[in-house]
C-alpha cells in the first residue's frame, strides 16, 4: 500500500540515458507524483541530458553523472550519499546505474530482474522485480517498480519543463508547420532514412504551401543542408544551440514532426505534437512514440525487428517510400 511511504518521503529515480529512455522514464515520475504529490523526488541522469530536466516541476533535485570527468566523480558520489532515501528505483538496470545504487543510501532499493536488468545490476537491489513476457514498452516498465513500492501506478503523461523556441522560427503564412529531423546518433546512422528522400519530401511539402523546418543536432548541419537542397523555401535550425528544452519548444509549436527512431522524435511526441516515426530495426511495441495520434512507418522484412547495431542494407528503413510518408502526413493533418 502507498501508506508504507511516509509523508513527504524522498525517492531517488535513476535513468541515466539514452535520450528516448530518459523521456520514457518521465512517465514513471509523472505517475508517482500523480498518486503521491507529497513525495520529494531526486533524479539521476547523465550530464549530457541534464538540460532536458532542468527546472522540471516534478523533480526536487537533479543529480548528474559526469561521463567524461574523472576528477568530478568524488563529488558525484558525495552528492549521492548526501541524502537518505525512503526508496530508490533503478529504471536503467546496467552496471553504471548499479554503481549509483550501491553508493546511495536508501531503505529500499528496487530494480528489474533479468532480462530487464543487465550486466548483473540486479545483485545490488533489495528487490528485483520480474517483468512480464513479452517485455512491455520501455516507458511502461517503471510502473512495475512503482507497484513493487506499493503504489497503484496509474498511467500518466510525461511532463517537460517549458523552454523557449528559436525566435522567428515560424511565419504567419498559411500551411502546416512541419519539422523534418533527418539525423540520428552517429552510432545508429544505419537507422536514418536517406537524406535525398527527406529532400524530395521537403520539396513536395514546400510546393504544397507548408512551412518546412529542418532540425539538426551537433555535427549534423551537412546532413540537414542535403535535405534543404530539395526545398529552397525550407529553413534550418540547430536543435542543440538553445538546449533540449528549446528544441522541445520548437516542436511544440509545430503541427507535425517527421523523424527516424531517435531521441528528438520522442521529444516531439512528449510535447503533444503529432509525429510520423520512420522506424528501422527496432520493435515499435517496445520503442514506439508515446501518446495518441502518431503514425509509425516501416518496411516489413522477415528480419525485422532485430537488435543489430549495424547493417549493410537496412531494408526496413530503406524500403519506406516518399509517397508513403507524404500520404501519412496528409492523413495526420486531416485528423
Amino acid at each position: 500500500m502507498s501508506e508504507e511511504l511516509p509523508e513527504a518521503a524522498r525517492i531517488l529515480l535513476i535513468r541515466m540515458s539514452a535520450l528516448g529512455d530518459v523521456l520514457f522514464a518521465l512517465e514513471t515520475l509523472a505517475s508517482l507524483k500523480k498518486e503521491r504529490p507529497d513525495l520529494r523526488v531526486d533524479y539521476l541522469v547523465d550530464d549530457r541530458f541534464a538540460g532536458l530536466l532542468a527546472n522540471h516541476p516534478q523533480i526536487d533535485r537533479l543529480i548528474t553523472f559526469p561521463r567524461h570527468s574523472l576528477p568530478a566523480l568524488p563529488g558525484y558520489f558525495a552528492r549521492l550519499r548526501k541524502r537518505r532515501y525512503a526508496a530508490l528505483l533503478d529504471l536503467h538496470g546496467i552496471l553504471k546505474s548499479s554503481m549509483a545504487v550501491f553508493a546511495a543510501r536508501a531503505e529500499r532499493k528496487i530494480g528489474y530482474a533479468p532480462p530487464g536488468a543487465r550486466e548483473g545490476s540486479q545483485r545490488f537491489y533489495h528487490q528485483a522485480v520480474e517483468l512480464p513476457s513479452p517485455l512491455p514498452h520501455r516507458a511502461e516498465r517503471g510502473y512495475y517498480l512503482l507497484r513493487a513500492l506499493g503504489l497503484q501506478a496509474e498511467p500518466a503523461h510525461a511532463v517537460l519543463a517549458e523552454g523557449e523556441a528559436p525566435a522567428g522560427l515560424w511565419s504567419d503564412s498559411p500551411g502546416a508547420r512541419v519539422v523534418l529531423h533527418p539525423g540520428t546518433s552517429s552510432f545508429a546512422a544505419f537507422k536514418r532514412w536517406p537524406p535525398e528522400r527527406f529532400a524530395d519530401l521537403a520539396g513536395r511539402l514546400c510546393a504544397q504551401g507548408h512551412q518546412v523546418r529542418i532540425s539538426h543536432g551537433p555535427g549534423e548541419e551537412t546532413l540537414a543542408r542535403q535535405v534543404q537542397a530539395g526545398a529552397k523555401n525550407s529553413r534550418l535550425f540547430n536543435g542543440g544551440e538553445g538546449g533540449l528544452l528549446a528544441l522541445a519548444a520548437a516542436y511544440r509549436e509545430a503541427d507535425l514532426v517527421i523523424a527516424a527512431d531517435t531521441g528528438p522524435l520522442h521529444i516531439a511526441a512528449s510535447t503533444g505534437t503529432k509525429v510520423i516515426a520512420l522506424f528501422g530495426p527496432k520493435d515499435t511495441d517496445l520503442y514506439g512514440p508515446r501518446g495518441e495520434g502518431h503514425r509509425v512507418l516501416y518496411h516489413p522484412v522477415p528480419c525485422r525487428p532485430c537488435t543489430r547495431r549495424d547493417c549493410d542494407s537496412p531494408q526496413c528503413i530503406l524500403g519506406i517510400q516518399v509517397s508513403e510518408v507524404e500520404a501519412a502526413l496528409v492523413e495526420s493533418l486531416q485528423a
